[in-house]
């Protein structure tokens, strides 16, 4: 695919930790002291932009992506924008309860009731985002399926559908507490260890 970066291990190491260093008047932690720690409540309608890198193994040889991202949610519908470092487009994906769509530059549109399915037969990557509705927001669920916070050094681990998130830093507006930084790993036979870090810059309920 032309829009994908490959990259060296050492030096997609090199990129990754690089680009995520960015300067922002938010304050970040780690974890956040108890004093920061206020209710969030999830957002069906919302607005979250930031940066992407994914590493995983294809045909026995390491790749790589980098990008921005930019994830628009509307109760039930969810439009998700990838984009090059530089602002090119890389895909558009459309998102409802009963179908997913795709739209690469100089393709055709795909379409598909599978999501995860979708995005690693076009993109070569799976990308969860039945899940992310709740993790990018700083949510997981319980054994009986109910939403629940994800609370720094509580858990701010866990396993979910096949997947471990791992919330490395969280972040602090004048309105909530949020996600900075979120890792996502896991293992499949075809991707052998997928690797997905997430930064969020911008965060911005309608």
């Amino acid at each position: 695919m032309r829009w994908m970066t490959r990259l060296p291990a050492w030096l997609f190491a090199l990129v990754t930790i690089s680009g995520m260093v960015g300067c922002s008047s938010l304050q970040i932690w780690p974890y956040l002291p108890s004093s920061t720690q206020t209710e969030r409540s999830f957002q069906d309608n919302i607005l979250i932009q930031g940066r992407f890198s994914v590493a995983y193994e294809q045909n026995n040889r390491p790749q790589s992506v980098q990008g921005r991202f930019q994830w628009q949610q509307h109760d039930q519908r969810i439009d998700i924008d990838l984009m090059s470092p530089l602002g090119q487009t890389m895909a558009k994906l459309a998102i409802t309860p009963n179908s997913a769509t795709i739209q690469q530059s100089g393709k055709e549109i795909k379409v598909a009731d599978n999501v995860a399915e979708l995005t690693e037969q076009t993109l070569g990557w799976s990308l969860p985002v039945a899940g992310m509705r709740d993790w990018l927001q700083g949510f997981n669920r319980s054994t009986s399926n109910q939403r629940q916070l994800a609370r720094p050094n509580e858990n701010d681990q866990f396993d979910a559908d096949g997947w471990h998130i791992h919330y490395v830093s969280w972040q602090q507006n004048s309105v909530s507490v949020y996600p900075k930084r979120i890792d996502l790993t896991r293992t499949s036979s075809q991707l052998h260890q997928l690797s997905l870090r997430i930064i969020i810059d911008q965060w911005e309920p309608q």
